[in-house]
């Protein structure tokens, strides 16, 4: 599956932004106490204008990351305590400061890349920086992963 033009145009709304703050949003199985696992569904940017952008590993299709236009996390959280009687849940974490994203706060976002094939873009991999400083967002066995991205 490729990224679509509303999906294009979402990641693009970042460039020319000053990120503020960065969110991880964690999906947490709490079933066996003894074996808790988590994985990052959704990172969430913010932005010094008050403008977001999220990401989300895509539920329904595999090896691809999303932006989505909005996000209720609480709901979400609600909505999956009812479900699964409070062994899964979401928790928030402020990764702003993180190796990922430090050396992006605070700075204007000048680029936001995916790779393209044939005039199809997809979204196994995004990239988000500055001219100095570019953070990779990629794909992972326990959802989304990110991680400073150095340029040779």
């Amino acid at each position: 599956m490729y990224l679509n033009n509303e999906h294009l145009k979402l990641l693009k709304s970042a460039e020319g932004k000053i990120l503020e703050k960065v969110y991880y949003h964690f999906w947490v199985n709490k079933a066996n106490p003894e074996d808790i696992f988590s994985f990052l569904e959704y990172i969430e940017f913010q932005f010094k204008d008050e403008a977001k952008l999220i990401l989300q590993k895509a539920d329904d299709v595999n090896d691809m990351i999303i932006p989505v236009p909005s996000l209720d996390i609480a709901l979400l959280n609600y909505n999956l305590q009812i479900e699964f009687k409070g062994s899964l849940q979401y928790q928030t974490r402020d990764a702003s400061n993180g190796n990922a994203w430090r050396n992006l706060i605070g700075f204007e976002i000048d680029d936001v890349l995916v790779e393209e094939d044939d005039g199809f873009f997809i979204a196994e991999a995004i990239i988000i920086g500055t001219h100095k400083h570019q953070t990779i967002i990629r794909l992972e066995n326990d959802g989304l992963e990110a991680e400073e991205y150095i340029i040779e």
